[in-house]
């Protein structure tokens, strides 16, 4: 293989778009510093063409990510995710009023449910209201103190328990006040449409009340409880688990009714939520299928440093397949064709 040849196949990690532009012109620089008779490159020359590829992706990718289409969608996701963490955090708080309004003298029985359910409700609740209204700086500075609470508790949670079951909305609690701090040509509420608004103001309080609708209707009394990780939740009755797929679906139905330009970029950036949920609830969760743990005396074990890199790594890589699948079909020629 001639040192040309090696030359080119270095700049094959360099984005097709450089490569057009530069390929020619710093193989012929590289070629004419060489040495007479040198058949393999300098460790310096290899190490400046890496280093050169690394940054080219990394600035492409800054450019990308900077585009009106990419800085839309994340207003739009931390509007959707924070209504979403809002309804998780407030759905036991809720059911806990309920039953106290239905006469029962202590509710569910816990003396302390409302905390600190309820609190981060409202927080989430307050900053979904300022993604809508435009105030999303001052939503973002709200949302890290959420984010912070979401990291602490599944922090707690795996020291005691070595369980990472709940790790999916810390992940999707430190997006929002990432998302907000980015500036947008529009708010959350102007890229969507007013229906859409009102089908994420229906998801959430569908999702929100599923547990005291099924108290109140004594649906669900005569029925077998659900056990599943579909619904995100175990121990429910059928209609509660109706109900709250209910309000899952019309929170997929905002974001799939969509134009495709903001779909397709909601829809990558919530990659690494799904990945991370599916990897632990099926993955190196308690009931895990694959890369299952070990158990001693019932209680997990922690995970290896090799389960940590799967967990760390393939949000990461999924979401970066999802983003170059993406401005693949955005390409002008695969549009055309």
């Amino acid at each position: 293989m001639t040192l040309d040849h090696i030359y080119r196949r270095l700049m094959a990690c360099y984005p097709r778009a450089y490569r057009r532009q530069y390929e020619d012109e710093m193989i012929g620089v590289l070629l004419d510093d060489a040495a007479p008779g040198q058949r393999r490159p300098a460790a310096r020359d290899v190490l400046a063409l890496l280093g050169g590829a690394l940054r080219a992706h990394v600035h492409q990718a800054g450019a990308r990510f900077s585009a009106d289409p990419w800085r839309e969608a994340a207003q739009v996701l931390a509007l959707i995710a924070a209504l979403t963490l809002s309804v998780r955090a407030a759905r036991v708080p809720v059911l806990h009023l309920v039953m106290l309004a239905e006469s029962y003298p202590v509710g569910i029985g816990e003396p302390v449910v409302l905390w600190p359910g309820g609190p981060v409700s409202v927080l989430w609740l307050i900053v979904a209201v300022l993604a809508v209204v435009g105030w999303a700086r001052a939503g973002a500075a709200v949302a890290v103190c959420g984010a912070a609470f979401e990291v602490v508790r599944v922090a707690a949670d795996y020291g005691q328990y070595s369980t990472v079951f709940h790790l999916w909305p810390a992940v999707l609690a430190a997006m929002v006040p990432l998302a907000l701090a980015v500036r947008a040509p529009r708010s959350a509420a102007a890229a969507l449409a007013r229906w859409r608004l009102g089908t994420l103001a229906a998801a959430t309080l569908v999702s929100v009340a599923a547990p005291s609708i099924a108290l109140v209707t004594g649906a669900d009394n005569d029925t077998a409880p659900i056990y599943g990780t579909w619904i995100f939740t175990s121990g429910v009755g059928r209609i509660e688990a109706i109900l709250l797929t209910a309000g899952y679906l019309l929170f997929a139905l905002a974001i799939l009714s969509a134009p495709a330009v903001l779909r397709r970029r909601l829809l990558a950036l919530v990659v690494p939520v799904g990945v991370t949920l599916l990897l632990t609830r099926v993955g190196f969760g308690a009931t895990g299928t694959f890369l299952k743990r070990s158990t001693h005396d019932g209680v997990l074990a922690a995970l290896t440093p090799a389960q940590w890199l799967v967990l760390v790594l393939t949000p990461t890589l999924f979401f970066a397949v999802a983003v170059a699948i993406l401005h693949h079909r955005e390409r002008p020629g695969h549009r055309g064709a």
